[in-house]
């Protein structure tokens, strides 16, 4: 299942925290993380480090949104 279709509704959102215009861990952070969660195989989550695994996600946000731009 494809990132714009498993969070359709919340495509605005994800854009803007892609786009660095808000902290989707601060401004939903359920949907931060369901995020996670979504890119679990393909990161490696530091547990001691959540600003490393925060421009993980937000970089993984990034490169999908733009393959449907």
């Amino acid at each position: 299942m494809t990132l714009t279709s498993k969070f359709k509704k919340d495509i605005g959102i994800l854009r803007a925290a892609a786009n660095k215009e808000i902290f989707l861990d601060l401004k939903d952070p359920k949907l931060y993380k369901k995020i996670k969660r979504y890119y679990q195989d393909e990161i490696d989550y530091n547990p001691d480090d959540p600003e490393l695994n925060y421009s993980l996600v937000v970089e993984c946000l990034r490169q999908d949104l733009a393959e449907v731009a």
